[in-house]
């Protein structure tokens, strides 16, 4: 398998389609245009830091495909923390079916079911409080939902913010129920 640097993690995102988050690209630009933060798509980790090899990559599609349905992403407001990788989001609802469907996940990756903290990532990076609270007067009101139909299995390298999508996996095409 490919990876970006040696400290690549893989990752399974779920990513809104452009033209379905108009107000969230907008938001992230205001955020880039100010705080200069790195270039990364509009994701949301569904779940992190598992190996796998090839062989396990291919079977994974299969699971999730004959596991999963396409699942509706609500979110409404932004939030922010002291930590790098959840500096400014927006606050995505973790809902039944999101819990259920995380659970799922874990189970079919073979990981414990942690702490989980849906968000779609605006910035990353360090700043204080105040600069990013300041901001939030400049960014429209966020409220809506978005179809998660196909998962992104990403090799992802925290240290150099680089990410790389290695597979692409269309939930409820192969159902045979």
């Amino acid at each position: 398998m490919s990876s970006l640097g040696k400290n690549s993690l893989l990752t399974l995102w779920a990513m809104p389609k452009k033209e379905e988050i108009p107000l969230i690209l907008s938001a992230k630009q205001t955020i880039d245009n100010e705080l200069q933060g790195p270039a990364f798509p509009i994701h949301m980790t569904l779940a992190g830091q598992f190996d796998m090899n090839q062989s396990e990559i291919n079977s994974l599609e299969e699971a999730m495909v004959s596991k999963l349905d396409p699942i509706e992403i609500s979110y409404k407001g932004y939030g922010m923390k002291d930590y790098f990788f959840q500096a400014f989001y927006v606050k995505v609802n973790l809902n039944q079916d999101l819990q259920t469907t995380r659970s799922k996940i874990c189970d079919i990756l073979k990981i414990e079911n942690e702490e989980f903290m849906p968000h779609l990532s605006l910035y990353y990076g360090k700043q204080a409080l105040e600069k990013k609270q300041s901001l939030l007067t400049e960014l429209p009101d966020i409220e809506g939902s978005f179809m998660a139909e196909t998962f992104y299995l990403v090799s992802f390298d925290p240290e150099n913010i680089e990410w790389k999508i290695l597979n692409s996996i269309n939930l409820g095409e192969l159902r045979h129920d």
